[in-house]
């Protein structure tokens, strides 16, 4: 857009804690069919990394500007400052987790067009659930009931009782900067607003159509989620209100439904918990009685519903009755003999000192529990950690790590007494979580592959998935480990729960920063290399309902290797002094066909950190070991030549071949001549690797389990920062080396 062009709509969006939606938010206006209309996206002092978002677009899309404010203001002020921004005939308002429907722009245009530009444009929304439900405004029926032509609201004021919003309007931007409309400071900012601009519109038209998707969170979000003292902004907002009706005799008959609105609007406040604690319940109920009394019109009478006995309970200050009612309208339920039994076992203290490990199903000594696990042995000595493996895998713990297997009276003492969890999955349903208990959910990948809640819109590889026990499991989490801000935006999105982000990197990879050369070395001699030897990892992922399925209970093995290459073949492109290692995916049993001598399968090796370190190429297609091995900044080469049959069984985050760690091969044979012409180590791969490296091995510097240590155990707030990328030298390449 050239400087000083004026487009159709300026739509301002404030972000704050809003990374895992925003970039959905954006690409909803972006991809509009209108396109005459900028961006204002205003960072209000977000520190989740909103900003670099919004910056990303705006290199990318002329018509995004940013505004970055120098400290959080909230939501009201940072769009004072937008608006101040604003260059369009009409301002729109858009929060960073909602959505506009494809069309939307288009239709509210012509709509504008149509009314011959009124002062504003209201239209319709539906709220989107977590969960993929879509609920409609219930207030729909009024668009097209009484939404005909151009009025007031005193003409039509049923438009008043929908929620007090400012997403839902279009505003001419000339009316709002005449009469000097502005946001206040904090929360519930909307309602001032709304009853300013709708009382004093002349002309106010509607567009009966779905325009928004207003997200609802399942952890609530933003003041949804917010508790404490905060809640009690609603009083001076509404003070605002009817201040305002009251400074003009021309609004004296709106009175009486402001009054009843704002009674009706505090006392739904005052009914969740989330926002006002059983504890403060009783000074917002006081606090409100004093907002009635300070703004009650005169000859005031309350109507015989129950809406009604609430607000007259509200005017008379009468908190025993309404409390009363509160407690009687509680189900009260007789706990089941297995839960009174597990109460009575839980009353044994927990051990502070106690920390119970697990990784991949109870199957292996592994990933980034291993990795705290030593850590904690070195910073934390006093905390005994014992890990949880099942019968036919007590094989794969090492001589002195103390262990219990799953399903024995010692795993249940271990479960009842233990103040630490760590697993890089989901403990198993019944795990009932203590009070003081905490648990750390390390994860075993950077998200390529489709997760969590978002496996709803793939039938084959969510199937029989349950969003309830899933969404119960993920309740349990206390911190979630993210190794770039990339992950941490999925995570957050498709795991909603409250557990804290920390953004430290994997600690499983602090191995592929620290190891030396010798390490290398000798790792590479236990497989017969030495350096002339140039050694490849293929470790490819699973097909979803052709190798594995996925089950509530976790992966089901289908007796597939995930195998797309002819091993023997592979080995003879990388030349006499090839090697090759396979690695299958974790969940499969099967074994690779027969293969030359020059082949090694290594699917059942420990620790996949140390084959990343003995290869000094890798291999693969869809799964996160591409983001591990990118640590290393050594070759990588991609086999996607079923890319659209695992697009539409699993799907993926990304298009990996439009942002590639290196070599795309669409076919065995590109990828074997890729091999043998040295393609794999070219310049160009090597730019793909290093832009692949800067966004997603962000936090892998060798810290990441010190990081963890003394954030969880130790619980110490200032932890070692991040090295640059730039400054950390992983560990070499013995062949590259040499």
């Amino acid at each position: 857009m050239a400087l000083g062009t004026v487009p159709k709509f300026s739509i301002v969006v404030p972000c704050h804690a809003s990374r895992a939606w925003l970039r959905s938010c954006l690409d909803s206006v972006l991809r509009q069919s209108f396109t005459d209309f900028e961006i204002i996206g205003v960072d209000d002092a977000d520190l989740d990394g909103s900003g670099r978002i919004l910056d990303e677009y705006a290199a990318a899309d002329p018509r995004v500007r940013v505004l970055h404010l120098d400290e959080n203001v909230g939501l009201g002020l940072a769009r004072n400052a937008g608006l101040k921004e604003c260059r369009g005939d009409y301002v729109l308002f858009l929060d960073a987790d909602d959505l506009y429907l494809p069309g939307s722009l288009e239709a509210i245009a012509a709509r504008i067009d149509a009314t011959d530009r009124p002062d504003i444009l209201l239209f319709d929304y539906e709220r989107i659930f977590w969960d993929g439900r879509v609920v409609r405004n219930q207030r729909h029926d009024a668009f097209a009931g009484h939404g005909a032509g151009v009025f007031t609201a005193a003409e039509r004021p049923i438009f008043l009782t929908f929620l007090e919003v400012v997403w839902n309007k279009a505003c001419r931007r000339d009316f709002l900067t005449r009469h000097g409309f502005a946001f206040t400071a904090g929360f519930y900012e909307d309602a001032p607003w709304t009853y300013s601009t709708m009382l004093t519109a002349e002309r106010i038209a509607t567009l009966d159509r779905v325009v928004v998707h207003y997200r609802q969170h399942r952890t609530g979000g933003n003041i949804h989620a917010t508790g404490g003292r905060r809640q009690w902004d609603i009083f001076d907002q509404y003070d605002r209100v009817h201040a305002f009706i009251q400074s003009d005799p021309d609004l004296a008959g709106w009175r009486r439904f402001a009054f009843d609105r704002s009674l009706d609007h505090i006392l739904a406040v005052l009914a969740k918990p989330e926002r006002v604690a059983p504890d403060d319940r009783a000074d917002f109920f006081h606090a409100a009685h004093a907002f009635a009394k300070r703004w009650k019109p005169e000859g005031y009478g309350t109507d015989r519903t129950r809406r009604g006995f609430k607000r007259w309970l509200l005017i008379h200050d009468d908190y025993a009755t309404y409390s009363t009612l509160k407690l009687s309208s509680k189900v009260l339920q007789v706990p089941s003999p297995r839960k009174t039994v597990t109460k009575l076992r839980h009353r044994g203290k927990l051990d502070p000192n106690l920390a119970a490990y697990c990784s991949y199903w109870f199957k292996q000594y592994a990933c980034n529990p291993r990795a705290i696990y030593e850590k904690a042995a070195e910073l934390a000595p006093q905390l005994r950690g014992v890990w949880v493996v099942d019968a036919d895998h007590v094989h794969v713990v090492p001589e002195g790590v103390e262990y219990v297997v799953a399903g024995s009276p010692a795993y249940q003492k271990l479960l009842d007494k233990a103040t630490y969890f760590v697993s890089n999955m989901n403990w198993p349903k019944e795990l009932e979580k203590r009070e003081g208990q905490i648990h750390l959910q390390t994860q075993h990948g950077t998200p390529l592959k489709t997760m969590g809640s978002d496996l709803r819109h793939f039938p084959l590889a969510g199937k029989d998935l349950d969003l309830d026990e899933l969404m119960r499991q993920t309740d349990r989490w206390d911190f979630n480990i993210s190794s770039n801000r990339y992950s941490s935006e999925i995570w957050e999105r498709t795991y909603p729960a409250y557990f804290e982000e920390l953004e430290y990197g994997f600690p499983r990879n602090d191995r592929l920063i620290n190891a030396t050369l010798d390490e290398v070395r000798a790792i590479r001699a236990g497989f017969g290399f030495d350096d002339s030897h140039l050694v490849v990892l293929y470790a490819p992922t699973f097909r979803d309902g052709v190798d594995s399925v996925r089950l509530p209970t976790g992966l089901v093995d289908l007796g597939g290797t995930g195998i797309h290459l002819d091993l023997d073949r592979l080995a003879s492109s990388v030349g006499e002094h090839g090697r090759v290692l396979v690695r299958t995916h974790y969940s499969l049993s099967a074994a690779p066909d027969a293969h030359s001598g020059k082949v090694i399968d290594v699917s059942r090796h420990p620790r996949v950190e140390d084959l990343m370190l003995a290869a000094d190429v890798l291999i693969s297609d869809y799964s996160s070991i591409t983001f591990d091995y990118a640590n290393l900044d050594r070759p990588i080469v991609l086999l996607v030549e079923d890319k659209n049959f695992y697009d539409g069984r699993r799907g993926t985050y990304f298009d990996i071949t439009e942002f590639p760690p290196g070599l795309v091969a669409r076919s065995p044979e590109e990828l074997l001549a890729g091999l043998q012409t040295g393609a794999f180590a070219s310049p160009e791969a090597a730019k793909h690797r290093q832009l692949y490296r800067e966004k997603f091995c962000e936090y892998d510097d060798g810290r990441a389990a010190e990081r963890v240590v003394r954030r969880v155990f130790l619980g110490e707030t200032e932890v070692p920062p991040i090295t640059p990328l730039a400054e950390r030298t992983p560990a070499p390449s013995a062949h590259f080396h040499a």
